[in-house]
């Protein structure tokens, strides 16, 4: 049985990282991440969750994806990690084409989603999940012609940054930010907050 405290501890830890080593992270580590989205719930156990993996090994598919995303929309002074703070990896989930839109499946591709960061999160490696890239994508990494829409994009790589969870206070409202330092703050609700 896995501790709370440590358990507690590793949500905290699976933040949102957006600058990176620049190591690659292998296509076997990639795909046991993945298979922890494969053995998590999904609804009515149908499954349909596919996953295409893409190692900065591979430069040019790391290159594709990555020229897809946007990154942090509420700083607006910065368009993404610079050459050498990029991902390591990453995972493209992808649902059917059909059913792309269907929330159902939709939190089936947060469940496994999350359930990816939290399995990166214990080899100390960070994430960054992706809702917003260009439509093109499936397309480039050839998912359309599957019959398969992209539904989520997870970016991995060892971690280069230091993430500070605050208080939410009314300087920021819920606002994330970064100091000088480089340092990206993160404003979170208390717990008494939450409870209704």
């Amino acid at each position: 049985m896995i501790d709370s405290t440590d358990f507690h501890e590793l949500v905290e830890g699976a933040r949102t990282y957006r600058r990176f080593s620049g190591e690659p992270v292998s296509e076997d580590v990639l795909c046991e991440l993945v298979d922890a989205a494969r053995l998590s719930p999904c609804g009515n156990n149908m499954q349909l969750l596919r996953f295409r993996v893409v190692s900065a090994d591979d430069a040019g598919a790391a290159q594709t994806v990555f020229s897809h995303l946007h990154w942090a929309g509420a700083l607006k002074d910065w368009d993404g990690p610079e050459p050498g703070e990029r991902p390591g990896g990453y995972i493209v989930v992808c649902l059917p084409a059909k059913l792309a839109a269907n929330p159902i499946r939709l939190i089936d591709t947060g469940i496994a989603s999350q359930s990816i960061v939290l399995a990166a999160a214990t080899r100390g490696l960070g994430a960054c999940m992706h809702k917003s890239y260009d439509a093109s994508l499936a397309d480039d990494l050839g998912l359309t012609e599957s019959g398969y829409a992209v539904s989520m994009v997870i970016a991995l790589g060892p971690r280069a940054e230091k993430i500070v969870l605050e208080p939410a206070t009314i300087d920021h409202d819920l606002v994330y930010w970064r100091e000088p330092d480089g340092s990206h703050h993160v404003p979170k609700l208390s717990l008494s907050d939450l409870l209704i």
